[in-house]
């Protein structure tokens, strides 16, 4: 036994122990590169979609407190909001009939979805008692816009430096805290109508899709019930519910109905009994606008301005252009709207989501970027109407950081010279003529139908 035992080594070869110890590397310190740091987090900031996700409370928190500013020292300027009062005075009299619906600068022209807004405003400031309380929820409402506008810009990954842009317009939070228009209460329902159209793109349920198609009706028309400017949108808002329906004429109509049943029941009180009164009044396209407060067409003197040939070729270029947009950046759409005809009770189309995403906002936004250019007549607070668009239309034109900015001061000058001016107008129909070609050139490339959805309808 102590014979085996002496036999063992006493102690593992050197080689075994080397070969088992740990092999440990010189500890190199990481160079230090404070700078290309700095430099990648301020790129990062300036030109990442995800930044948004920092930059936008940030923005949020800045605009609150500079409207407090606003509100504080800057006096508030009447222009219509006593002319709303005093209307709405009337009709809580009893008064229904537009043709005798008046204020101090002249008649009521906006639909039921306006009075029923200003009705509301009329008890929250007791007419004109309390001004400041009108300011002071007007500048909450301008907050809740803005919120809805960042989550478009998120959705469709629009660079932070161009989201800045939308918090920097004078003329924009003059509109809502200092002059109170009712501008501000359709753009924010068309911005809602524009997330559920984004939304709608995401679902696949038949059902999911009918409901999201029913609200976002429902809000859209309300917003043509406050101010007929909304229906600019129409064309692009009519080709979104149609995607959503997957080309379901049927469901489609459903949507007109759903819209035409709701301005009805808005307009009810005065439909009532002074319905044509109220047509004629409230969705007049015949009204004239006042060429001294036209910022557009200043240029062509107001003879031009009020010729009934310049407005009708306006509203001929209109047409055409929106016809060139959607068929040119879907060459399909004509075929798939023939289909659906044919077979009104079917599914006959189906976008991919990354089509979806590619059109639908694209067809939005530029309806409106088109009814603007070829506007009849643009007035101040009007550019409620499309400011909250410019930060896609500028992503999209593909304009670079130091000219995107500098695009923006020059449009922002045409919208703060005052009076109307002939520099200005010639200066604004140019700036938004230019964003509207580079749009063109850099998005406005065909989209084809995806080969997979292609094969599934030709079985």
């Amino acid at each position: 036994m102590s014979e085996v035992q002496d036999s063992q080594p006493d102690s593992v070869p050197d080689s075994i122990e080397k070969k088992d110890e740990p092999k440990t590397q010189e500890f190199v310190r990481p160079p230090l590169t404070l700078g290309k740091d700095i430099l990648q987090g301020i790129k990062y900031v300036i030109f990442n979609p995800e930044a948004n996700l920092i930059v936008m409370p940030i923005l949020l928190l800045l605009e609150s407190m500079a409207l407090k500013v606003i509100i504080s020292n800057v006096k508030y300027t009447e222009i219509d909001y006593k002319a709303y009062m005093e209307q709405i005075d009337m009709i809580n009299e009893g008064d229904f009939n537009y043709d005798n619906i008046k204020g101090g600068t002249g008649p009521l022209v906006y639909p039921a979805g306006h009075v029923l807004i200003f009705k509301m405003m009329h008890w929250l400031t007791e007419g004109m008692e309390h001004i400041e309380r009108g300011q002071t929820a007007y500048r909450y409402f301008y907050l809740l816009t803005l919120f809805h506008q960042f989550m478009i810009y998120y959705k469709l990954s629009i660079p932070p430096w161009c989201v800045v842009l939308v918090c920097l317009s004078k003329r924009i939070h003059s509109i809502y805290v200092l002059r109170l228009f009712n501008d501000s209460f359709t753009t924010f329902f068309v911005i809602c109508s524009f997330l559920g159209l984004i939304r709608g793109g995401t679902v696949k349920s038949r059902g999911l899709k009918i409901a999201i198609c029913t609200l976002i009706s429902l809000v859209y028309s309300f917003a043509v019930s406050v101010k007929m400017n909304a229906l600019l949108f129409f064309p692009g808002f009519a080709i979104g519910i149609y995607y959503i329906c997957n080309g379901t004429l049927l469901l489609c109509l459903y949507s007109m109905i759903l819209m035409i049943g709701l301005q009805i029941y808005v307009g009810y009180p005065f439909l009532k009994n002074f319905s044509w009164q109220y047509i004629n009044g409230a969705f007049n396209f015949k009204r004239q606008f006042m060429y001294e407060w036209s910022i557009n067409w200043q240029f062509i003197g107001e003879d031009g301005f009020l010729s009934t040939t310049f407005q009708r070729s306006l509203l001929l270029s209109q047409i055409i252009m929106l016809l060139f947009v959607f068929i040119s950046k879907y060459p399909t759409l004509v075929k798939n709207v023939s289909r659906s005809i044919i077979h009104p009770f079917s599914s006959v189309v189906e976008l991919s989501s990354k089509n979806y995403f590619e059109l639908i906002p694209y067809f939005f936004i530029m309806s409106n970027f088109i009814g603007i250019i070829f506007s009849r007549s643009l007035h101040y607070q009007f550019l409620t109407w499309y400011h909250w668009t410019l930060p896609i239309l500028i992503s999209w034109s593909g304009l670079p950081v130091y000219l995107g900015p500098i695009w923006y001061i020059a449009h922002e000058y045409c919208w703060n010279s005052y009076p109307p001016n002939s520099t200005a107008s010639i200066a604004l129909v140019s700036l938004n003529g230019l964003l509207l070609i580079l749009v063109l050139i850099r998005k406005g490339y065909p989209v084809k139908e995806d080969e997979d959805l292609q094969e599934k309808k030709n079985k």
